[in-house]
């Protein structure tokens, strides 16, 4: 299938079709890989695609009971909305958790699991970036029992098997959904797992075999050309929604942005340190190096790497 589809210009051209009217035409984006072939609408400005598209909120109930009876896995896609520096969103995060949802959801079908993406949950904690304007201040609590009663209400329409798709690292963010997830696990007997991967875990004096838990393997390849890490707002954040929602992207802000490393400020970091003194402008990596990211390659890899922690849990029942 992408072999074909790579073929479809190329036969356009040998016809005599003009570049013009062959840009008019929404090609899937495709990769190496027959594991997954990534897609998305080549204009992304179209109100129809949104982070609702391809999810429960799109459809009709009697699609969801359809969905249900075959004990479909759910996705649920989690983020925030907080500020990503002068050139990106409010809501990359989510944009992004849906993005790999539907990655994921491709990936896991062409295994044979039925699945369906549950609406998006945005409102995570903004614990690093809660200084900045845009970065709504969610109470951990509030947070907790709304992903809670979102489980819940999933266990009512009949699904028993829900893995977050999360695409925030704030660690009381991740605190938090691991605490909704576990008590969900306990109190209406389901299968509902969070991302983590082993580093995190030992942190808490936790293992990957804990129930409310998904443990994804790190990444093995190199994407991007850039010498700062993508910790916020970097490259590889840029480069994703650039590729998917280009116009929701400063580009030329984004080119004249210098690098921001996090430097030894890792730990601080990671348990909660607070953005705006570590960039004023709120990114921490090379926004100006996104052109240089193989996303798709990106975005396959971690579905990828999911979709595989998803089978192992999934298989653990």
């Amino acid at each position: 299938m992408p072999n074909l589809v790579k073929q479809i210009p190329e036969t356009m051209r040998k016809l005599g079709v003009s570049e013009e009217t062959i840009s008019q035409f929404d090609f899937p984006k495709t990769s190496q890989s027959d594991d997954v072939m990534i897609r998305f609408e080549k204009d992304s400005s179209d109100p129809a695609h949104n982070i609702f598209t391809n999810t429960m909120a799109d459809m009709k109930w009697t699609d969801i009971q359809d969905y249900a009876d075959k004990k479909a896995i759910v996705l649920l896609p989690i983020g925030v909305i907080e500020e990503h520096g002068p050139h990106l969103c409010l809501a990359t995060d989510i944009y992004i958790a849906h993005i790999d949802c539907e990655a994921v959801k491709n990936y896991l079908e062409r295994k044979g699991y039925p699945v369906i993406i549950a609406p998006p949950f945005y409102w995570g904690i903004c614990q690093a970036a809660r200084g900045f304007i845009g970065s709504f201040n969610i109470r951990p609590e509030t947070a907790k029992n709304l992903m809670f009663d979102i489980l819940s209400s999933l266990k009512d329409f009949g699904f028993e098997t829900i893995f977050a798709v999360n695409a925030h690292g704030d660690i009381e963010h991740k605190i938090t959904a691991m605490n909704a997830f576990k008590e969900a696990c306990e109190r209406l007997a389901i299968t509902a797992c969070v991302p983590y991967d082993d580093f995190m875990l030992q942190h808490f004096g936790l293992g990957s075999d804990a129930d409310c838990f998904y443990s994804i393997k790190p990444q093995e390849i190199r994407v991007s050309e850039a010498t700062v890490g993508d910790v916020h707002a970097g490259d590889i954040e840029t480069a994703t929604i650039n590729t998917f929602y280009p116009h929701l992207v400063d580009r030329q802000k984004a080119k004249e942005l210098p690098d921001v490393p996090l430097g030894d400020n890792f730990e601080s970091w990671m348990f909660g340190g607070q953005l705006k003194e570590l960039s004023p402008q709120g990114y921490l990596g090379s926004p100006s190096s996104y052109e240089d990211v193989d996303i798709l390659k990106n975005v396959e890899d971690y579905a990828h790497r999911i979709s595989e922690a998803i089978i192992e849990r999934f298989n653990r029942n």
